[in-house]
């Protein structure tokens, strides 16, 4: 899976700089239409379509109360990046999406058959990989909404070029994930998962390096750890929060990795885009009509810096957190295969 996904995140962003560079922006949409339109007719084709068993009722009220919040959450942080995130209407966002979530925490411990079971949560490991897998979705955004700017304006390299540069990541990803599910089928998921981490934090750690004279191929030396890093830890990671929940909550674990990866992805260009923004003017030391890309390429260079350590510590933390969670787990099998002694 993880291969074919990297395959289509390859395609994107090559295609999307031919299509910039020789058509117009308007083409990365209207490609969409035919792809969305196979894709819909292949899934009706060939998706089994397994019918539950009981009878479950919809949950309507938390399903209402939770796309409010999210809704609200995505506008927030889409908006704060234009008007300010203490902006009148961006904290108003904030507060509609947390009494909505509080809101939905209160229906979903009080109604017979929830939407999400928050029991869920109690599975430690379980919380343990979802939380890290947020980790990584934030730090990875960083990179894609980053790094064009950068390729752009301070290397100089067209939108096509820019387009080939970026496919550095999904190639590592797709070319390890495969590799990584062996592994975590002979060594188990844990052990998989912190080894792709720490060369994902490597990849970080290299990128705080990246300079106004920083070459072709010391970028691609940079960058194919972060993408050989995700391949090893997003499918062990995956297979684990799957494979942590009994049989009857699948959908819903699959759901709660759906709503992380596009919370984290969110989160991680609104937030790193900012920070970028923030500490690029403060360098510059004036402001700019044409904003941070408008600045000269040495304050481009050392907010982006200052951003890339931020993400090499948010990826840290997910380390130790997955490291916390590999001695947990041993600890757990430890008691599971503790002989039982005869009283």
């Amino acid at each position: 899976i993880g291969t074919i996904v990297s395959l289509g995140i390859i395609i994107g962003p090559t295609l999307g700089g031919v299509l910039i560079e020789y058509l117009s922006w308007h083409w990365i949409f209207f490609v969409n239409l035919p792809v969305g339109i196979v894709g819909t007719l292949m899934a009706w084709r060939f998706v089994p379509n397994f019918k539950p068993v009981g009878r479950q009722r919809f949950d309507y009220w938390g399903a209402a109360t939770l796309c409010i919040s999210l809704l609200a959450l995505l506008l927030a942080l889409t908006w704060g990046q234009q008007v300010g995130f203490t902006a009148p209407s961006v904290l108003l966002l904030f507060s509609v999406w947390l009494v909505f979530l509080i809101g939905f925490l209160f229906i979903e411990t009080r109604t017979k058959q929830p939407m999400i079971d928050l029991r869920i949560f109690k599975n430690i490991l379980f919380s343990v990989n979802l939380v890290t897998g947020f980790t990584t979705f934030v730090s990875i955004a960083g990179v894609f909404i980053l790094l064009p700017f950068y390729l752009e304006d301070v290397l100089g390299y067209n939108t096509q070029q820019v387009g080939f540069l970026l496919a550095v990541i999904p190639i590592g990803l797709g070319t390890f994930a495969p590799i990584a599910g062996a592994l975590s089928d002979r060594f188990g998921t844990r052990p998989i998962t912190v080894l792709g981490l720490v060369i994902l934090l490597g990849g970080y750690i290299a990128l705080t390096g990246l300079s106004t004279e920083t070459t072709t191929w010391s970028y691609v030396l940079r960058l194919l750890p972060i993408g050989i890093g995700m391949g090893i830890f997003q499918s062990p990671n995956n297979s684990a929060i799957m494979g942590s929940v009994p049989r009857e909550r699948l959908g819903v674990a699959s759901g709660l990795l759906s709503i992380t990866r596009t919370l984290g992805q969110t989160v991680g260009i609104a937030i790193l885009g900012a920070l970028w923004a923030s500490r690029t003017m403060l360098y510059t030391g004036q402001f700019l009509a044409g904003g941070a890309t408008a600045a000269p390429s040495s304050a481009q260079v050392a907010g982006l810096h200052d951003t890339f350590i931020a993400v090499t510590v948010l990826v840290f933390l997910g380390l130790a957190l997955s490291v916390w969670g590999l001695i947990k787990e041993r600890s757990l099998q430890a008691q599971v295969t503790m002989p039982q002694t005869n009283v």
